[in-house]
């Protein structure tokens, strides 16, 4: 349930008196928290005790709360905390008064989400959910040959699993375009499980493998299971008619070499190429064909129950508007974002159906549901009635 005591806006002024509540053993001095100015050009108040320079600082007054503060909740801030001096004394005609509170401006929005997450506001301190991206591997895809269809299924599974797409990048078969784009991925913070598709085939221009045996700086190895599987099937191919010959070609045996050191191969119920699994630096990166029904299989049938059960979906919440007009929600958006920081909003029209959706989206439902009804309530005092859907 939301905190009925938070203000909207606490300005730097209740800043103060917020700090002065939470750390009622330290003084708080006028000109100090009080006293202190915005700047001319508006920049973000950002605190942190770890700075040298407010270490040595007066003990006493602004600095002591946010060097105190910090230090035992900096596990708990979803944003990066860095340190600023101590402000320079101002003149008094342009200080504010403690019963003072400044306009809304971009000073006083972050000043007050600093000033809530010291206070240990559980609604507003939002848990870090794992985040995935996709690499769709083929010059049919971005030729405009072949619509990526495994991506968006992705995307789709992933969200409901708990684990939400960050982007999704579709690039050639150039093995030095999959290597950097590869290596971006590793070096996002935020992301937690890499999936490539495409490029495991038979033929000269399937180079995914190769590509990830040089973007991880493993070897190519032939994968003894791997090939059994194949020769199995080749051999029921044969039997079946479908093959002239019993043997393994060079084709079947690319699909067979793979990187070195696997966490995890796929067995692939649908197809020759297996699907594979390696982690580095506390990321995995999940390697499919590009097949969709080989690509699915693996997915539903071995990668998701092994490796994805223990995701944390998101609630997502819909209300649709009939004959809408989209830019008439643009305040109400605005005011979602900064009233409900760990929700997010969208607005997406559909010009086929005539309905406007706005879409939230959220790891805790209660929270959702609240951002739900506060659309409904002002959507109704301007005559206008959404229907709730749940996607």
């Amino acid at each position: 349930m939301r905190s009925s005591s938070r203000h909207p806006c606490l300005g730097v002024g209740g800043l103060g008196r917020a700090l002065a509540s939470s750390f009622p053993d330290t003084p708080l001095l006028p000109g100090k928290a009080e006293g202190f100015q915005a700047p001319a050009r508006r920049r973000p108040l950002r605190v942190d005790a770890g700075d040298p320079r407010v270490a040595g600082a007066t003990p006493s007054g602004f600095e002591q709360p946010l060097q105190v503060g910090p230090g035992t909740l900096g596990d708990k801030f979803d944003r990066t905390v860095v340190s600023v001096a101590n402000p320079a004394a101002q003149p008094k005609g342009a200080r504010l008064a403690r019963e003072e509170v400044a306009e809304t401006d971009s000073l006083d929005v972050t000043a007050n989400d600093a000033a809530q997450a010291l206070m240990i506001h559980d609604w507003y301190i939002v848990p870090r959910m794992a985040a995935s991206s996709v690499i769709a591997i083929g010059d049919e895809l971005v030729g405009g040959f072949t619509l990526d269809s495994n991506s968006h299924w992705l995307a789709e599974r992933l969200r409901l699993l708990g684990y939400p797409v960050k982007r999704i990048t579709a690039i050639r078969d150039r093995p030095q375009e999959i290597v950097e784009q590869l290596r971006r991925e590793l070096a996002d913070p935020e992301l937690t499980h890499v999936f490539v598709s495409g490029g495991l085939g038979p033929t000269p221009d399937d180079r995914t493998f190769a590509s990830v045996a040089a973007a991880l700086g493993h070897e190519l190895v032939i994968w003894d299971e791997t090939l059994a599987r194949i020769e199995r099937r080749v051999r029921r191919m044969h039997e079946a008619g479908l093959l002239d010959s019993p043997d393994v070609t060079e084709g079947n045996l690319r699909m067979a070499r793979i990187p070195d050191r696997p966490l995890h191969v796929f067995k692939n119920k649908r197809g020759m190429a297996p699907g594979v699994v390696y982690e580095v630096d506390g990321k995995r990166i999940f390697v499919l064909p590009g097949v969709p029904l080989e690509l699915k299989g693996i997915f539903t049938e071995e990668l998701e129950p092994q490796f994805l059960s223990d995701g944390s979906a998101a609630t997502v919440r819909e209300l649709r508007f009939m004959f809408a007009v989209e830019a008439r929600f643009y305040p109400l958006m605005r005011e979602i974002e900064q009233k409900f920081p760990d929700i997010s909003i969208g607005s997406y029209p559909n010009f086929e159906t005539k309905e406007l959706v706005i879409r939230c989206l959220g790891i805790d439902p209660n929270r959702v549901e609240e951002v739900i009804e506060f659309v409904r309530r002002r959507t109704a005092q301007l005559g206008m009635t959404g229907e709730a859907r749940q996607p």
